[in-house]
């Protein structure tokens, strides 16, 4: 092994640990803090159980909706494969990856509202609604509007992996359109269903913004909601601490679950179309298909739509607050990309040692995997708090907030950030580890002249992400934040709490403005191209 390989994987490997000695360390420090309080009596307590039934209930609701409809609309996308604007819907449904959920939220209040553009659509025709979209409704209706297009995405591939000649059979044999679906879709939809159920479960119950924002009280809200209100409203760490835990608990029996659905299901083989002419088909099935892309496309574009509006709209109310908002802008910057290049310096390395360790340790490579998926199992909340509750031993006030705050961002889009990279990074080391090795090429050169070029899209691909999601925090904001660090979150947060619907149309604009300017700016800056 040459001298730069050893260093690199020694780096990737020191990277790996440092992580797993953190997680393990802040999940310490809540085992430790919960034993100050009676953690039986707690867990155990009709609160408790009303927050486990409250989260499972959401979550399956949440999941059947959006799984169920992602179905549908996937097929439908499968089988209109040439009608115009197909590839911007398509890219559509990347949006929610990277829109933050209080966004979204005042997107789907400001159409769904009681004074929202559907309420006001229906009292110009006469009719007298008044929309309720607190609770448990508003939870499913936003959890939809995020799930449904992953849902698309995860299944469209696997119509797209059925092989050209069982389509061609079934149109020679005249088959209907049930015996297609039991015949041919069904199949693939054993395979690839449960691992999409599985996905949009775990988002679920470990959501946070949306259920805080629309739970609509203390009757309607998950492990993570009830440990911020825990940390926030009544500081009461040891109380966090069991509730975080619980969390945690119920956060692996979930992963544990999906790890069983998923199984061996792959991917398919991507986003070819095929052989076959669909315009024959009866003109009903083709309006059927139209009308779910179409309803599909409104409960995206809708949001987005009422958000923009409704920010121009109210640029008005919030003149007077002009100064804050512009330092909750900065702020939010100032946090957001520190905590993006941590992203990527904790992920980059981690992943070109798992790639360098495939063929040589496979225990090493065991190790760095465990690593980047780790904060996948782990709660934002729980890990959060255990670092809240280190850094408040060594660390006060602002320097304690800004650091946990980029820390706990950074950690928890690693598993994101590793996905990103590791196809690029396998691709660099599949076509070029022998070329390089013959040629002693090798340390700063390899990476100047082979590597960067090979990496780079991927790399800016995963910094704009990190940046976009980091942007969008509310969890680190809500634990670490003060009077004097408040981000774009957490002032619209604090908006749609006091019904201030105008300084926050702005605040929801602006924001998601600012997360699709830098995204681009940093895909295409650092990345060398444009987004896709």
């Amino acid at each position: 092994m040459s001298r730069r390989s050893f260093t690199a994987d020694s780096i990737g490997l020191g990277v790996a640990l440092l992580l797993i000695a953190l997680i393990a360390a802040a999940l310490l420090m809540l085992l430790a803090q919960a034993g100050n309080t009676d953690i039986g009596a707690l867990l155990t307590s009709a609160y408790v159980g009303r927050i486990l039934r409250f989260t499972l209930l959401q979550a399956c609701l949440s999941t059947l909706l959006s799984a169920g409809l992602g179905m549908l609309v996937a097929r439908a996308f499968a089988r209109e494969t040439s009608f115009p604007g197909r590839r911007a819907l398509l890219g559509l449904m990347s949006l929610p990856i990277v829109l933050p959920s209080l966004v979204a939220v005042f997107g789907i209040i400001a159409i769904y509202g009681q004074n929202g553009w559907l309420a006001r659509a229906l009292m110009a025709l006469g009719v007298e609604a008044r929309p309720d979209i607190y609770g448990l409704g508003g939870v499913v209706l936003a959890h939809v509007f995020f799930n449904l297009p992953l849902a698309v995405r995860l299944l469209l591939p696997g119509w797209h992996s059925i092989p050209v000649e069982s389509w061609r059979l079934a149109a020679q044999l005249g088959m209907s359109g049930w015996a297609i679906f039991r015949l041919i879709e069904w199949p693939m939809l054993r395979r690839y269903l449960p691992h999409t159920a599985a996905t949009i479960f775990m988002l679920c119950v470990g959501s946070f913004a949306i259920v805080l924002a629309l739970g609509g009280g203390p009757s309607a809200a998950t492990f993570e909601v009830a440990v911020f209100e825990a940390i926030r409203f009544e500081f009461d760490p040891p109380k966090a601490a069991v509730l975080a835990l619980g969390g945690l608990a119920l956060n692996l029996a979930c992963l544990a679950l999906a790890h069983g659905a998923i199984g061996d299901a792959a991917i398919g083989s991507g986003w070819r179309t095929r052989e076959q002419d669909w315009g024959q088909r009866p003109l009903p099935a083709r309006l059927v298909d139209g009308a779910l892309i179409g309803a599909a496309a409104l409960l995206l574009a809708g949001p987005v739509a009422a958000t923009l509006a409704d920010g121009v709209r109210g640029i008005g109310a919030a003149l007077p607050n002009v100064a804050l908002v512009v330092r909750a802008t900065l702020i939010s910057i100032g946090l957001a990309l520190p905590a993006a290049l941590l992203t990527l310096l904790l992920s980059l390395p981690m992943v070109l040692a798992e790639a360098s360790a495939r063929t040589r340790n496979k225990g090493r490579r065991a190790l760095l995997r465990g690593a980047l998926i780790l904060p996948v199992a782990v709660s934002p909340m729980a890990l959060g708090l255990g670092c809240f509750l280190i850094l408040r031993l060594v660390l006060e006030g602002t320097p304690r907030a800004v650091l946990g705050i980029v820390l706990l961002n950074a950690v928890m889009v690693v598993p994101f950030a590793a996905a990103i990279l590791r196809p690029a990074v396998e691709r660099a080391r599949a076509r070029h580890d022998h070329l390089c090795r013959a040629l002693g090429i090798a340390g700063w050169s390899r990476w100047r002249l082979i590597d960067w070029p090979i990496l780079r899209p991927s790399i800016g691909t995963a910094l704009a992400m990190a940046a976009a999601m980091a942007l969008g925090d509310l969890v680190g904001i809500g634990l670490f934040g003060d009077a004097k660090i408040r981000n774009l979150t957490l002032l619209l947060y604090d908006q749609l709490g006091a019904y201030r619907t105008g300084g926050a149309a702005v605040t929801a604009a602006l924001l998601m403005l600012l997360i699709f300017g830098i995204y681009q700016a940093i895909e295409r800056g650092v990345g060398g191209r444009a987004a896709p």
